[in-house]
């Protein structure tokens, strides 16, 4: 089971960065990460993209809103994958949000042009 936060984080960085997307995991020598709607594979990029640990088999139609955790498969494929687990999912959640920052950068306040003033007032409701 995955926590709804870093779920929904996740499938925002894939709908407005790029799908599928492949992430260097800093901190995590070698290793990569290779995020579809279909599953989240960790790799070990110095072994020929070896998979260490893969995330598949959302379940997202059972939850009833976003806060929810999102059941899923967790597949591990090296006796250690469950150690970086939570580091894997961190890194990955920073470097997206790294990536979103870098696409759009955010609008300083002297970019906000005023309306025109027409003169006109609006009612109070």
């Amino acid at each position: 089971m995955i926590d709804g936060h870093r779920y929904n984080q996740i499938r925002l960085g894939l709908l407005r960065i790029e799908n599928p997307m492949r992430l260097e995991l800093p901190g995590l020598r070698g290793m990569d990460i290779v995020l579809d709607d279909n599953s989240w594979v960790c790799v070990d990029r110095t072994l020929y993209d070896l998979p260490v640990l893969a995330w598949t088999n959302f379940e997202v139609t059972r939850r009833a809103s976003l806060h929810e955790p999102v059941r899923c498969l967790l597949h591990y494929y090296h006796i250690h994958a469950e150690l970086i687990k939570e580091t894997v999912l961190n890194t990955v959640l920073k470097e997206i949000a790294k990536r979103a920052r870098n696409l759009s950068p955010s609008t300083s306040i002297n970019d906000i042009t005023a309306l025109p003033q027409t003169g006109k007032s609006v009612p109070n409701r």
